[in-house]
């Protein structure tokens, strides 16, 4: 399927999801409440989520910068270190403000996104290397 055509069909899908959030309940306390907007809000943003996703990927795979061995490659590699460092300072300044200015729950929650996002990055450079071979 073309770019072009994944996009028209996002597209469409956002603007049905939008519509559907319009019938939806203004007053609702919380998203359970209103099934109509939050699956509203599901058809805004994961097909323009997968949409972008897609076409990414193709940008990277015509321009080569998915091979290993290019510089953009190893560049985005870098980058993407140093942001999920930067990603796990901020959740522990996060979880430090929440823990001051909020109550318990909101500093758990900052907690646990840090202890999960350090987990994943151990589980997932674990089965790295065992696909690796070492």
């Amino acid at each position: 399927m073309r770019t072009a055509h994944i996009w028209w069909v996002a597209g469409t899908l956002a603007l049905a999801g939008l519509v559907l959030q319009g019938f939806g309940n203004v007053e609702a306390q919380s998203p359970f409440e209103d099934p109509l907007g939050l699956g509203g809000m599901l058809l805004v943003t994961l097909p323009l989520t997968l949409a972008l996703n897609v076409t990414m990927r193709r940008r990277r795979d015509a321009s080569g910068e998915s091979s290993p061995d290019s510089v953009e490659f190893r560049a985005a590699q870098q980058a993407r270190s140093q942001a999920y460092s930067d990603a796990v300072m901020l959740g522990a300044v996060l979880f430090l403000v929440l823990t001051v200015v909020a109550d318990t729950l909101a500093a758990l929650t900052a907690m646990a996104f840090i202890a999960l996002s350090v987990g994943a990055f151990w589980i997932r450079y674990r089965l790295a290397l065992r696909a690796l071979g070492a």
